[in-house]
């Protein structure tokens, strides 16, 4: 070793040295006061008749020392004489206790009394002694260690209570012996613990009874127990037992109120979106003029993470990234939203990084779909063509020519040969195919108690059952939360994209009209227009488009879209009892599509040959900022409970879109909008802005007395650029009261009675659905040009004085739980009152433009919805539990205060054939026809009932009638849900009763079979149940008879359904050994079948424009 290695380590070692001598001075600094109080505790106290128990408190108060012991060894309440002056706490101890066969010890915090025979208090800490009328103590933590402001502390049968402070730690002053404190806080599990005299606590996240917590989106969150608003909270868990497709799919499996209205046109299509209703109406589509960028006027508003989001975004959200979803019903749980309230509120909430180690997941969803073609009942080509022979198809004009009937011959036997040949095509296999879905997820989180983080990617490609027909998309997130002390800071970053793409099979209606004894092939024609004979009144056939050749061609329908999201939130504890809350929110996106027929197309066949092909092409952008600030307090004091918020949010949003529209390919183009010859000439492009923004400020209260009786209160005040000018701010209300009968002594008496209470509130909200459009004047400009200069036309007038469109909401509830919890559930009532509905009426054409908005009419809607449930087995030692529940719910609304206004609407529907009229007492949803008294057994022409009684077979259009609803008089779900060990198994099954429907098939494919429809397939029933002859008693009109049919209650049917919706059986693997040895923390799967089985006592077609499916899913999770 050099010489200048030995003097670093003698200069290492002299330091080490110096560093032992300073530890060990501060180990005697740091001990001296210790030493000092057990040396130094000196007592004043002079009493000739005083209580030990006095005396011991006198002893803390002079040296905070306090005293442990039980009344069982000692009476406090015994008299003793003392004098003592500065003397030591051993020597008056020792005076106090003379005479008893107790021991005692003294430390640096406190003293031990104790029997002379129990053994040493060596290794025990006070908290294993019960507390004698002194102060406890303590601090409380989450599960990852950090401290918990405002948790609930209270004694048990008494009025003692305090929160935590904003460091956890709380304070109880003079409690009792044998005390049990009781620790609360929203989200996490209660717990009790006897009083100690220093307590440290932990709480744990209160996941499996999520539903206790109201998550309102707005940061003011409620305790179910007190809240007086209807409301439904479903986990994750709850969502993904149910399917693995999307959230609407799975909500509508759960939840009585949320009605998916079934959407008979569009079937299983992949890139549509649902008409989803929330208790009923409260506006009628067609009676607002809406601009593009508004939604269904009954549709209500989804909260994705605290801020407001679309329904396709909802929509594409993958389901394993949700936390939560809670939807909002009554006007005390949506009032905070106000003006966007009245149509209910879907509060959805995603997955939270949390502390730990670095945590990694997947999720594989797969999904398999058949199309449901069981429901269409179609002729084979036998039937086919004998009904054409019996309608008169073939049979010529007797003032036509006789070359007339030789053509119709031919065609026939035709026809007939391709019958005789075995030709016998079923179309409908053309254009579906058997789609998969495939879903994958992955995410990564961890982080410790101050910095949490998670990162997750998804992918997912969804092929339709129709071929060509696709929704594929991907996302990706990146979240972190920190938190230090009293404030919290929370980020989430999102990104996603979608592609999708209609068939170029085109609607499934045009593959189900085809004629069974055509052959498939790659023909341009399935058959040749005759030449009709000279002098002939009528084309003896028409070309038959070849479906199979134009889907072979490069037409498409399809676009993408992208979209970007930050949220950003921060949380600052200013005291344990006031919180500061700010967010906010920057969101854009972007779509395009894209739309092309190939000049190739039959349809062009007649076309010039420049005017050939079509090409259309739309683009979109938003770009929106939303902020939010809120400050709340909490506070409990004895049998009260308090919270109060204040919150304001501003938002912007600013939508766009421009299209363009090309005519003119050349032969085989492929969709090159640069190959075009032009644009529509009878087109121009098209293009919309618009500039959407609110304001609002709200106040809200909730309390609770002894949690017994129970009172919220909210208000708020909105402005809103979709009022008139001279109506910007609108105010918005709400409050309820309820009471906790559980909680009664004259019940709690009564040992079944688990949880029983009543609630009731009322309020207003609103709904802005329909946009700005009324509240701005529209202007085209006009293309002539003069010496005053450019034309302008005033296309659309705004309305200054148009109000906001407000829903009066009373709401009853009555919830129960009883005989230990086997039994629960919940009945609420409610009724919603629409005013001042937004309204679009027809002007007189020397106005110079068509309508105007006004705010007039109203719509009632009244109805219930109940939940039963009863665990038939619950074992949670084995493992065991058997649910069965059952939902039910039911609507019905009537319109009001329209009076003549709407005449000329219903004039028009009148004149258009539909079933729709806007009549006061009468339902948006209900069947306008005429009655029918069947078909005449000696004509085969159908009889009427005219408004005076009389028959008639002219249709009576004044006379058409209310002849049912849509609405069902109950619908709902039965659910069993059976948990056996690792097993979870669940099925639930939709039933439906007495709604009416309006039977297309019979409507349009048994009768309303005009001449040239006899060329397209039909509904058998259409041969077999038509009147053929005089004497027949028969459903359907004169076979031979092709002229227009009227809509009468002969096609109005009631229809009972029952279905199973969903059914799934999965395994968790978590406590398998193999698990853990293959370095998984956890490993599940699951397998459903959805839409699998549906019985109706309607025989009609579904899935007219898109076919609906059956699907079977698959679902493996793993975490490591």
């Amino acid at each position: 070793m050099n010489g200048k290695n030995l003097q670093l380590m003698k200069r290492l070692s002299r330091g080490r040295r110096l560093i032992a001598l300073l530890t060990l001075l501060l180990f005697i600094c740091n001990s001296l006061p210790s030493f000092a109080l057990q040396s130094k505790a000196l007592v004043t106290l002079k009493a000739n008749n005083i209580s030990i128990g006095r005396v011991l408190a006198e002893i803390k108060k002079q040296t905070g020392l306090i005293a442990f012991y039980n009344n069982k060894v000692l009476n406090d309440q015994e008299k003793v004489a003392v004098d003592f002056r500065q003397a030591d706490v051993e020597e008056v101890m020792k005076s106090v206790l003379k005479g008893k066969s107790l021991q005692f010890e003294v430390n640096d915090k406190y003293i031990l009394i104790k029997a002379a025979n129990a053994p040493s208090a060596t290794g025990t800490t006070p908290s294993s002694v019960q507390v004698v009328n002194s102060d406890i103590t303590g601090k409380v933590i989450d599960e990852t260690g950090a401290p918990m402001p405002g948790v609930n502390v209270v004694v048990k049968g008494s009025n003692l209570a305090t929160q935590t402070d904003a460091k956890g730690q709380f304070i109880l002053k003079n409690v009792p012996e044998n005390s049990v404190l009781s620790f609360s806080f929203i989200g996490y599990r209660s717990i009790q613990q006897p009083a100690k005299a220093k307590m440290n606590v932990k709480l744990e996240p209160n996941e499996l009874k999520i539903n206790e917590v109201i998550v309102t989106g707005t940061g003011i969150n409620r305790d179910a127990k007190t809240f007086t608003g209807a409301t439904a909270t479903y986990t994750g868990e709850q969502l993904k037992a149910i399917g693995n497709s999307n959230i609407i799919q799975s909500l509508k499996a759960l939840d009585p109120a949320f009605i998916v209205v079934e959407n008979n046109l569009k079937g299983s299509d992949p890139n549509s979106t649902p008409v989803i209703e929330i208790r009923g109406k409260t506006g009628a589509a067609g009676l607002t003029l809406q601009d593009e960028f508004s939604t269904d006027p009954n549709q209500p508003l989804f909260i994705l993470d605290g801020f407001e989001t679309t329904l396709q975004r909802i929509i594409d959200l993958d389901i394993n990234r949700i936390q939560s979803v809670v939807i909002l019903k009554d006007a005390a749980s949506t009032a905070l939203y106000g003006s966007k309230a009245a149509n209910g509120v879907v509060v959805v909430e995603t997955i939270k990084p949390k502390e730990g180690k670095l945590r990694f997941s997947y999720n594989n969803d797969i999904r398999v779909e058949a199309p449901d073609l069981t429901v269409y009942n179609l002729m084979n080509s036998t039937e086919k063509l004998q009904f054409e022979k019996l309608s008169g198809r073939y049979t010529a004009s007797a003032i036509g020519p006789a070359e007339d009937q030789i053509s119709l011959d031919q065609v026939y036997n035709t026809h007939l040969t391709a019958v005789q040949q075995g030709v016998n095509t079923y179309w409908l296999n053309e254009p579906v195919r058997i789609g998969y879905t495939k879903n994958n997820s992955v995410s990564v989180s961890g982080g410790d108690q101050n910095l949490q983080y998670g990162v997750g990617f998804n992918y997912k490609l969804q092929d339709g059952v129709m071929k060509g027909s696709n929704r594929n998309g991907w996302s990706g997130n990146v979240n972190f939360s920190y938190r230090k002390n009293k404030l919290s800071i929370t980020n989430n970053f999102s990104v996603g994209g979608t592609e999708h793409a209609d068939s170029p099979y085109g609607s499934f209606s045009t593959w189900a009209n085809q004629n069974p004894y055509y052959k498939k092939g790659n023909a341009k024609l399935l058959e040749v227009a005759y030449a009709p004979a000279e002098g002939s009144t009528f084309a003896i056939n028409t070309p038959v488009a070849n479906p199979l050749y134009n889907a072979s061609l490069a037409s498409f329908n399809g676009g993408k879209g992208l979209n970007l999201t930050n949220n950003t939130s921060v949380k600052v504890e200013l005291l344990p009892e006031l919180r500061l809350d700010g967010g906010f929110q920057i969101a854009k996106g972007q779509n395009s599509t894209a739309v092309f027929t190939s000049p190739d197309h039959t349809m062009y066949d007649a076309t010039d040959f420049t005017l050939k092909g079509k090409y259309t092409n739309s683009k979109g952008e938003s770009l929106s900022y939303t902020g939010n600030a809120l400050l709340s307090f909490g506070k409990t004091f004895g049998k009260h409970s308090f919270t109060a918020n204040a919150r304001s949010e501003i938002s912007h949003r600013f939508n766009s879109s421009m299209g363009t529209t090309l005519v003119g390919f050349p032969v085989g183009s492929n969709g090159n909008p640069r190959f075009a010859f032009g644009y529509d000439q009878l087109g121009k492009p098209s293009a919309a802005q618009t500039v959407y923004r609110t304001a609002n400020a709200l106040v809200s209260a909730n309390y609770s007395y002894d949690r017994r009786f129970l009172f919220d209160g909210s208000y708020r005040l909105d402005g809103s650029t979709s009022y008139g000018t001279n109506q910007r701010l609108s105010p918005y209300y709400a409050t309820g009261i309820g009471w906790n009968l559980s909680e009664e002594k004259f019940i709690k008496g009564i040992s079944w009675i688990d949880n029983l209470r009543i609630s009731s509130n009322i309020g207003v909200t609103g709904n802005q659905n329909f946009g700005s459009v009324a509240a701005s004047s529209v202007y085209s400009y006009d293309p002539s040009y003069n010496k005053f200069g450019q034309a302008l036309t005033l296309t659309s007038v705004a309305n200054p004085d148009i109000k906001a469109q407000k829903t009066l909401q009373l709401s009853n509830s009555i919830n129960f739980s009883f005989l230990n919890k086997k039994l629960s559930g919940y009945f609420q009532f409610y009724n919603k009152f629409t005013n001042n509905m937004v309204v679009s009426i027809d002007n007189a054409a020397s106005t110079g433009f068509a309508n105007h908005q006004e705010n007039f009419g109203n719509l009632t809607t009244k109805g219930f919805e109940t939940r039963i449930a009863y665990n038939v087995i619950q074992n949670l030692k084995k493992r065991i539990n058997w649910t069965i529940s059952a939902t039910g719910g039911h609507t019905q609304s009537s319109y009001g205060g329209f009076g003549n206004k709407l005449s000329r609407l219903n004039a028009s529907q009148e004149a258009n054939r539909t079933y729709l009229r806007f009549q006061d007492g009468n339902s948006p949803s209900a069947i306008w026809a005429a009655q029918s008294l069947g078909i005449d057994p000696a004509t085969g022409r159908e009889m009427f009932l005219t408004s005076t009684g009389n028959y008639t077979f002219e249709y009576p259009y004044a006379a058409t009638v209310v002849i049912g609803n849509t609405d069902p008089l109950i619908q709902g779900i039965i659910t069993n849900s059976i948990r056996l060990k690792g097993f979870n198994i669940n099925m639930s099954m939709r039933y439906s009763q007495g709604a009416s429907i309006i039977n297309s098939a019979l409507f349009n494919k048994v009768e309303n079979i005009s001449y040239k429809q006899l060329s397209l397939n039909q509904d058998r029933r259409a041969l077999y149940d038509r009147w053929k002859k005089p004497g027949d008693i028969a459903q359907f009109k004169g076979i031979s008879l092709t002229d227009e049919t009227q809509m009468s209650s002969r096609f109005v049917q009631q229809e009972d359904v029952f279905s199973f919706e969903s059914m799934s059986v999965g395994y968790n693997f978590e406590n398998a050994k193999w698990i853990k040895s293959m370095g998984m923390n956890a490993l599940s799967f699951s397998a459903y079948t959805n839409d699998i089985l549906r019985i109706s006592t309607v025989k009609r077609e579904r899935g007219i424009g898109y076919p609906f499916a059956r699907s079977v899913s698959f679902s493996l999770k793993a975490s490591f």
